[in-house]
């Protein structure tokens, strides 16, 4: 079903609010004083221009992404969504490449089917992305790096991770793994369960999915590098650099969350060992649809 915004003046509404989420979102700290404190973010778009502005910044940054250094088709794909001329012969044969592999199959999906329940996923990974980069951090703190949501939902091992340098230091180094979920209140309104799995993943999986990052690719300074070297061992030792987060994106706010967290990473007792974030915003599955419709408008 076709957003109810046409993706023009989605567009435009996004440039009024900056080109980010930073101005249609809300954050709040909640638990602050439970071991697993967590953020509640929540995506305020008191209008229908708003909350389609929201689903083309994501959608805008995932094809972004998906294109990677191939520019000119993420430059085709845009020119010809925001004008609405779908895209035709070999262009369209390329850009249907970088969006099929979420978009296409997501488009028709069955929800008796688990096979396809990766649009959801893929939209709260880039929710978690989009969110965490503009998170504000401590004076002195830098992130050192930040993955990108991986090629699909669906991939083995972990969701993200985050290195921060704390206070310029060229020895204070940290790592957080992180988790994605989503929780769209189907039988049960309890996000409970959802943090509940997802913690258990990271304890029982946190140096296989360690183990499966990739730094072929990436530019890190030489201290970065040593440190990246050590993340399975010094997730395996619970080393006070090691942490663990679980980010939901979700239905509504829950009004208490990640309060039992600890009891399923027990190894991890750290102050900061754990971390949550909820990212809420109303009817996130027809939200994960406007963004895919709005990726799907070129082609």
């Amino acid at each position: 079903m076709a957003p109810n915004v046409p993706v023009a003046l989605a567009e435009r509404a996004a440039g009024a609010a900056g080109g980010s989420l930073g101005a249609l979102i809300a954050r709040a700290a909640r638990g602050t004083n439970q071991k697993c404190p967590w953020e509640l973010v929540t995506v305020a778009a008191p209008t229908a221009e708003a909350r389609a502005a929201a689903a083309w910044i994501v959608a805008d940054a995932i094809m972004a992404g998906r294109t990677g250094l191939d520019t000119d088709s993420y430059r085709l794909w845009r020119k010809a969504t925001l004008s609405g001329a779908p895209l035709s012969g070999t262009d369209r044969v390329v850009v249907y490449g970088y969006a099929y592999p979420v978009f296409d199959a997501a488009g028709r999906e069955r929800k008796e089917d688990e096979k396809y329940h990766g649009l959801e996923g893929y939209v709260s990974e880039w929710l978690w992305y989009l969110t965490l980069k503009e998170t504000p951090l401590d004076v002195g703190e830098s992130v050192e790096f930040l993955s990108s949501p991986g090629p699909t939902s669906t991939d083995s091992g972990g969701d993200g991770i985050v290195i921060h340098r704390l206070g310029g230091s060229t020895t204070s180094l940290i790592f957080r793994l992180w988790e994605m979920k989503k929780f769209t209140s189907g039988k049960s309104d309890d996000v409970g369960p959802t943090i509940r799995k997802a913690v258990q993943q990271l304890n029982d999986n946190g140096v296989i999915y360690l183990s499966a990052f990739s730094w072929a690719d990436k530019h890190l300074a030489a201290d970065t590098q040593l440190f990246v070297s050590t993340l399975p061992r010094q997730w395996a030792k619970a080393e006070p650099t090691s942490n663990a987060g679980v980010s939901v994106a979700a239905n509504s706010a829950p009004f208490r969350a990640f309060h039992t967290a600890h009891n399923h990473l027990p190894t991890h007792t750290h102050p900061g060992a754990l971390q949550g974030r909820i990212v809420a915003i109303d009817d996130f599955e027809s939200f994960a649809n406007d963004v895919r419709e709005y990726v799907w408008t070129a082609l």
